[in-house]
């Protein structure tokens, strides 16, 4: 039979193992919460009013500091928030994974949007999802998803005018990648059913939004 003494030892590592445990589990609901909510923030936004609306409301959830502003030729101007799990993946317990919301701005009003999710080790080729939203002028619908990088990566692009249930699914990053043992492996896990959205189009996409993408999402601690 264990010595009193032991047994209280032993006591105590077990409660301070639990104790880390459900601090950890706590933290780790909390992360994928924020994630879900900054890819709702996108889905929320229609109209400048709306982008307005969320900024403000990211501004007072998570501080002055939670976009990071910049500007870029053309008069673009880019609020980028970001919710990654860095503090989970370096205790080695879910493989990294960020989102992004960028909102571009030009003269005021809403240009367009731009949802990411990146998942795993950019080291080991991590997976990845761009969406893209644009508000501009041109109101004629399309839809296109770039395929150039499948099954590891994806490019989807779309104008504000297509219908309300294509956008839905084209938004519907899974924020099951922060909390997942496993980690997301491709495209697919990130938005589930991204290759059925729209027929290939051999990686074709608009001028606007290459001279766009890589400006705007800070992913320096992946």
């Amino acid at each position: 039979m264990l010595p009193k003494s032991f047994r209280g030892v032993l006591l105590v590592l077990a409660s301070a193992v639990g104790l880390l445990a459900a601090g950890i589990w706590v933290y780790a609901a909390h992360i994928r919460t924020s994630a879900t909510a900054l890819i709702d923030s996108a889905r929320r936004i229609h109209s400048t009013r709306d982008a307005e609306r969320e900024i403000a409301t990211w501004r007072k959830r998570s501080g002055p500091g939670f976009w990071e502003e910049s500007d870029h030729l053309g008069g673009d101007h880019n609020y980028d928030g970001q919710i990654e799990n860095l503090f989970l993946s370096r205790l080695g317990v879910v493989e990294p994974a960020a989102v992004t919301l960028s909102v571009t701005m030009h003269d005021g009003e809403l240009r367009c949007i731009t949802l990411m999710m990146t998942a795993g080790r950019r080291s080991a080729g991590a997976p990845s999802v761009w969406v893209q939203e644009w508000f501009d002028q041109d109101k004629s619908p399309h839809f296109r998803v770039g395929q150039k990088d499948k099954p590891r990566a994806a490019i989807v692009e779309f104008s504000a005018s297509v219908p309300e249930a294509q956008r839905d699914r084209a938004l519907a990053l899974n924020a099951k990648c922060f909390v997942q043992f496993n980690g997301c492996k491709a495209a697919e896990d990130i938005l589930p059913g991204i290759w059925e959205l729209a027929a290939p189009t051999s990686g074709y996409l608009s001028p606007n939004f290459s001279n766009s993408i890589g400006m705007h999402v800070r992913l320096n601690s992946l």
